[in-house]
């Protein structure tokens, strides 16, 4: 214990400065695992999910539109899966031609409320089960939520 005195008595600075020093990077390391550990605990949407309770699309209401898009002739199958704000319709069509396809995804539109269509993102998938060849399947279409119209790629074959 006296050579712990006397060390102290002799380097009073040092000891000191290595204190203050030592307890700055218990504060940063704190800081630092503060900050990280709250990253992972927030939801991965953070705050752009707020107000979805308002508009949440219920499964029946999924089932009405898949049904709606299975009695079409030209359709095989049609799947809808949601995750956040996107609405992804992916159509599968046994034949048709570009313009079917655009004709039914805005008949589709017509299934969802107003709130829905300005809440939700809605991306369109049309896949040919057919073996024909068609340069311009697969094709697909983006609405954005806060716009009227349906975006298309690939709807003239290049």
């Amino acid at each position: 214990m006296k050579k712990l005195k006397g060390f102290y008595h002799n380097n009073r600075i040092y000891c000191i400065l290595m204190i203050i020093s030592i307890l700055c990077i218990l504060l940063i390391g704190a800081a630092f695992i503060m900050f990280f550990v709250n990253q992972t605990k927030n939801d991965s949407y953070g705050n752009r999910l707020t107000g979805i309770e308002n508009v949440e699309i219920t499964k029946e209401h999924k089932d009405e539109i898949v049904a709606f898009l299975g009695e079409q002739e030209i359709v095989e199958k049609a799947t809808i899966d949601i995750r956040g704000k996107i609405i992804y319709i992916n159509i599968y069509l046994k034949s048709g031609k570009v313009d079917d396809a655009q004709s039914l995804a805005i008949k589709s539109l017509d299934k969802l409320t107003e709130d829905e269509k300005n809440f939700y993102d809605i991306n369109y998938t049309f896949t040919k089960t057919s073996e024909e060849e068609d340069p311009t399947f697969p094709m697909m279409g983006y609405k954005k939520s806060d716009k009227t119209i349906i975006s298309w790629t690939k709807a003239n074959g290049e």
